[in-house]
């Protein structure tokens, strides 16, 4: 089964470059890297089956892609590994993913079903993310402006101060404080929410926040006191927060080979985790191609050359409302990687649903 393709990322001219040989060597040297983490030698390629030239042949071609940038050679090894570019073309060009094993799908499902909330349900995600593939998982929550809310209800805080319960369709709940100049009985905040609900319930938070707008600008005679009031409390209580994102597994980066034994590298690593908007704006392009998407190196924003993340967004009512995926080391099993989080991502979609998978 082959990887949908990707982001593009090749030196200039080579992404038709290779001819069949070719392909089929780097293949072997991307997979057998995956494998052990060190560099390979022509040897090791040349008894694969699936490649079935001499070393002297496979000697040439590797020569070949280290010209065009598919592959580097370390300075302490004979052997090569793949660079950035190599691993790039292997994701887009020769992948074959694995489907998930029953037990995988099990466990998937089950972890889902347990959640009994949405925070409950993003922290399954990224837990079991991370219990499968041995990678970081990452999870951002919905999206408040992509979810559609069904309802607003207020509650009476100490004086000049209210807590404006935003309710969602996913089921998820969002408070927030708000000023109440002049105080208000319970019977007219239940009015006042009853008469916002009217006007944003199955809306997203940025169509509530215009229609509130558009309702705000009548004429306050018209109005009345008591709605022009639940105007100003609704526009204060719809304004957009970003998204929680939920992390499993960070040490699990510490056991790559390329990490291990780099303190800066560490250290630069877990700082660019800690800053949850670097994670949201690789997510954010997910969201935007409203499909999977391979980073590798750079492409991500991260700091850290030799990661990748895999990630998908996850549909609420086949609206796109986040992101999860996989953060790890650039030699990854993506042939794994990438099935389990398509299957993680539609199984937490279908269960903001409410449905379950077949």
């Amino acid at each position: 089964m082959a990887a949908r393709a990707t982001t593009a990322g090749f030196p200039k001219g080579a992404e038709g470059s290779l001819d069949e040989r070719a392909r089929r060597v780097l293949a072997a040297i991307v997979r057998d890297y995956i494998h052990n983490g060190e560099p390979v030698g022509s040897h090791a390629i040349a008894r694969r089956a699936d490649v079935d030239v001499s070393s002297a042949t496979v000697r040439s071609v590797m020569s070949d892609l280290e010209e065009m940038g598919f592959l580097q050679k370390p300075h302490t090894s004979a052997g090569r590994i793949p660079t950035a570019h190599g691993f790039r073309y292997y994701v887009d060009a020769l992948l074959r993913v694995k489907p998930p094993l029953p037990e995988e799908r099990e466990q998937i499902a089950r972890r889902a079903h347990e959640a009994t909330q949405l925070e409950g349900l993003m922290t399954a995600a990224s837990r079991v993310l991370h219990s499968l593939t041995h990678h970081a998982g990452v999870v951002a929550s919905p999206r408040p402006q992509s979810e559609r809310l069904q309802r607003i209800e207020f509650l009476q805080l100490r004086e000049g101060r209210l807590l404006a319960v935003l309710v969602a369709r996913s089921g998820a709940v969002r408070n927030r404080l708000v000023a109440l100049p002049q105080p208000l009985s319970p019977a007219q905040l239940d009015e006042a929410a009853g008469y916002l609900n009217s006007l944003i319930a199955d809306r997203t938070l940025a169509e509530a926040a215009s229609k509130l707008s558009e309702e705000m600008e009548r004429d306050r005679r018209e109005l009345g006191e008591l709605r022009a009031r639940a105007l100003a409390l609704g526009a204060e209580a719809v304004q957009v927060e970003a998204p929680a994102v939920h992390i499993e597994g960070q040490s699990s980066l510490l056991e790559d080979k390329a990490l291990a034994h780099d303190l800066d590298k560490i250290r630069a690593l877990f700082r660019a985790l800690d800053e949850k908007e670097r994670l949201l704006a690789v997510l954010d392009r997910t969201l935007a191609a409203q499909e999977l998407r391979i980073f590798i190196g750079a492409e991500s924003g991260i700091v850290e050359p030799d990661l990748a993340i895999v990630a998908a967004p996850y549909r609420l009512k086949g609206e796109v409302v986040g992101a999860l995926g996989v953060i790890g080391p650039t030699r990854m099993d993506y042939s794994r990687v990438v099935p389990l989080v398509e299957l993680t991502a539609r199984t937490v979609g279908l269960t903001l649903d409410g449905t379950e998978e077949e």
